[in-house]
């Protein structure tokens, strides 16, 4: 038969025709010249399919059929679950399966017959849990990206200011630990949010509302149970790659009108999609951004600002040290002293021996230079009221081999640690970039920002130009001195 006699014949419309080969469950045979032969099997096919696609399967419905992973017996079964009791549409899947749930023996015939005698709602009468869904995919998507946003946000400043993590240079593995610790805080936080309140911050936006069938509050335990599919099922536990497969098939799903396996039992309603929802959430988003950039400029700022104690002053240095990841084994005392750590984390001040080898080959191939263990400097405090009105160092070396970046750390840790607690400072972030660079582009410079002057005089002598500095071949003394300080000006 052509597809004009099938047409004829079985009931079937053409753009059904195209819609059922889509599926694989019909294969007509293809002559030579190019057009398809219909058998009666096949017309009885279209018959079936275009009962179950009344029924409500959808064609990911029919390509599972089709490659084993679903049966009908299941599909029949879950649109028995959907539907109200005493609607036809109830009543077929029943006779379907009473027949044996068989694609290619039940008779559709009879069944479509039925349904051309009974009003649409009388067919298809879906129960509230089914009924009350919510098949607008990015709106959902887009629902739970400000909740994982604002549950972000909230380990960030965890992170930052609990934890003293520099935010500005996680590195991978806490960017990984990150992502499983906003995970924890979904699937702990947001069930709670439904069971007390129906909706989550971000669902609330966009006018989404999650309860149970008989409009009651879901559990605790069911919200738990419901975001832990989640996590599985519409995210692929963020493995790469899968997690992009399964928010795929979730789309797919929600596209075509089809229940998520989480939202099974529950009523998921929305409110309405006026347009000032979307709006509600770009800005959302745009402020969670601008909180996280606060989040990390706010941390460049010392624990203690304006005028300062030496405690005080020792508090901002240590804060610095283990923000920039500097003076690895130091810290800085309550009375200002520079005090070395042993291996145990108890204080010491001997100094490692100096011949200690300035290159070490580690265990897997690569080579780590070593800076040598030389005293650091000796701050000099000045007072004035029980404040600190000056901080500086002179360090010398002779006739040895010397990195100089020592005591250029040090004078780095001092600017931030004294000068940046600068209370006149009112662009702090422009302010501070302003003195570091100063400090790194020049050896020795003179500057005043805010009330603060920045002073730094180097002398050598017999001593090449470079961060490590060895003694001139044939000199008799080699001398190298430098003179930093920090000192208020008003």
């Amino acid at each position: 038969m052509t597809r004009e006699e099938i047409i004829a014949t079985y009931g079937v419309e053409l753009n059904a025709i195209e819609r059922f080969h889509k599926t694989g469950l019909v294969t007509p045979k293809r002559m030579e010249d190019g057009t398809l032969v219909y058998s009666d099997a096949d017309g009885e096919m279209f018959q079936r399919l275009l009962l179950l696609e009344k029924m409500g399967l959808s064609e990911n419905d029919f390509i599972g059929l089709r490659s084993g992973e679903k049966t009908l017996e299941a599909l029949l079964q879950r649109q028995i679950n959907r539907l109200e009791d005493g609607c036809l549409g109830k009543e077929i899947c029943r006779g379907i399966l009473e027949e044996g749930a068989d694609l290619h023996r039940f008779d559709a015939k009879k069944y479509l017959a039925q349904m051309g005698t009974d009003a649409t709602e009388h067919i298809f009468s879906f129960n509230r849990s089914f009924r009350n869904q919510v098949f607008r995919p990015w709106r959902r998507y887009f629902a739970r990206g400000v909740d994982a946003s604002i549950y972000c946000l909230l380990w960030e400043a965890f992170l930052g200011y609990v934890c003293h993590v520099n935010l500005s240079d996680e590195g991978f593995l806490l960017e990984v630990v990150g992502i499983v610790m906003t995970t924890v805080m979904m699937i702990l936080i947001e069930p709670l949010l439904l069971n007390r309140f129906g909706t989550t911050f971000g669902k609330w936006i966009f006018g989404l509302r999650i309860e149970k069938a008989d409009e009651s509050p879901i559990s605790y335990a069911e919200g738990l149970k419901r975001t832990w599919v989640i996590v599985g099922k519409g995210y692929g536990y963020y493995i790469p790659i899968y997690s992009l497969v399964r928010l795929y098939k979730s789309y797919k799903l929600c596209k075509t009108k089809e229940m998520q396996p989480w939202d099974e039992g529950f009523a998921y309603t929305i409110k309405d999609t006026k347009w000032y929802r979307v709006a509600a959430c770009i800005v959302l988003n745009v402020i969670v951004i601008i909180i996280a950039i606060v989040l990390i400029l706010a941390q460049l700022l010392p624990p203690n600002r304006g005028d300062i104690t030496v405690e005080q002053f020792a508090e901002n240095y240590n804060y610095y040290c283990k923000y920039i990841e500097a003076n690895e084994g130091w810290y800085m005392d309550e009375n200002g002293k520079l005090t070395e750590e042993d291996s145990d984390g108890t204080a010491s001040t001997d100094i490692l021996d100096e011949e200690d080898p300035m290159i070490e080959i580690n265990s897997d191939g690569t080579l780590s230079v070593n800076v040598p263990a030389e005293e650091r400097p000796s701050f000099k405090y000045e007072m004035e009221g029980g404040y600190l009105t000056g901080v500086s160092f002179l360090y010398e070396v002779e006739n040895k081999d010397h990195w100089t970046n020592i005591e250029s750390t040090e004078g780095f840790l001092i600017a931030l640690a004294f000068g940046c607690a600068d209370s006149e400072l009112t662009d702090f972030v422009s302010d501070m970039k302003s003195v570091i660079m100063k400090m790194i582009t020049d050896e020795e410079f003179d500057f005043t920002v805010g009330s603060s002057r920045y002073f730094c005089d180097v002398e050598r002598e017999g001593y090449d130009d470079h961060s490590f500095m060895t003694p001139m071949e044939g000199v008799q003394r080699a001398y190298y001195k430098m003179e930093f300080s920090v000192t208020k000006v008003k």
